[in-house]
Order: C-alpha cells, then sequence, then structure tokens
C-alpha cells in the first residue's frame, strides 16, 4: 500500500490494525522525497490528531527525518537528534515491542537510527505516518525483523534483564 501528500500541511495516515501484545515490525520505503520535507513514522492512538505531524500531539509517538538528520517526537516535544538522514529509494523500519520491553525503536535502510525512541508503552497502538510536500512512501507488513536487527533487540533485552 501506498500514500502520499501534496499540501504543504502534515496530513496522519493511520492503519487500520491496531496491536496491544506482539513484537511487530514493518517498513516503509521512500518512493518520491524532496530535500525539504520532513516525513514522521511511528504509531498512534485511534484518536491522533490526523491535521498535524504525528508526534506533535499526545496520542502519536514518531521519529520525524529530513534529509541530514531525525528527531524522536511525543506530546509535541523533541529529542535525541540524531545525525544521518533519508532520501528517495530509502526505507525506514519500525520495531515495536509490546511483550518484552515495551519500546519503540527505528532503522534506516537497516541501521538503527538512534537508541531505543520510546519505552513504557502499554495500550493499543496503530501503526503510523505523516506526510507532507509531495512525500510518497510504500508500507511493506507483516515482515520478520531481520536477524541483525533482531540481535541488537535481543541484546537490549538482555542488559534491561541484568540491569
Amino acid at each position: 500500500m501506498s500514500a502520499s501528500c501534496e499540501g504543504y500541511e502534515h496530513r496522519v495516515v493511520l492503519s487500520s490494525v491496531g496491536f496491544s501484545r506482539g513484537v511487530h515490525y514493518w517498513e516503509l520505503t521512500i518512493d518520491r522525497y524532496h530535500s525539504d520535507t520532513d516525513p514522521a513514522f511511528g504509531i498512534a492512538r485511534a484518536d491522533v490528531s490526523r491535521d498535524q505531524m504525528l508526534g506533535k500531539d499526545d496520542k502519536g509517538w514518531s521519529m520525524y527525518i529530513d534529509r541530514q538528520r531525525s528527531w524522536f517526537m511525543h506530546g509535541g516535544g523533541h529529542a535525541h537528534r540524531t545525525e544521518g538522514g533519508v532520501q528517495q529509494g530509502s526505507t525506514v523500519g519500525v520495531l515495536l515491542d509490546l511483550d518484552t520491553t515495551h519500546t519503540l525503536r527505528f532503522f534506516v535502510n537497516d541501521q538503527p537510527q538512534g537508541g531505543v525512541a520510546f519505552r513504557d508503552l502499554y495500550g493499543v497502538f496503530y501503526p503510523a505516518i505523516s506526510l507532507n510536500r509531495g512525500v510518497t512512501v510504500t508500507l511493506h507488513t507483516a515482515l520478520d525483523v531481520p536477524r541483525h536487527l533482531l540481535a541488537l533487540h535481543e541484546e537490549y533485552v538482555s542488559d534491561m534483564v541484568q540491569s
């Protein structure tokens, strides 16, 4: 499934399937991208605001990214600036663990984009994105977590248990 947005204002696209347990991984391929846009990828509650960037309200958790860097955003606050951006052809991976760690992580082209983005996630969450200014993405769902990313995540779980 693909989504695009031509307008300057962000628009949120929300999945029709929510998750309350399990480990879930999906990827989004950036099919069209202009260097002055900042798409956001993540999760949201069903009642997230649909007319602003994902993460601006307290119902969305996201990584917004441009061609050079990214930030994590929730409740309008953004933090953890990380170098490395996206371009046309990039793939953004999203790993949501609602079983063991209750965390959300992001990957760009199979590389971690920052550390764990969000912790203590409980409830029902829907995969979500927000787009603006000519961005088109394609969603790839029901994927197995790539082995090297799963190993990284299992290492994090192990460190949590030992702490």
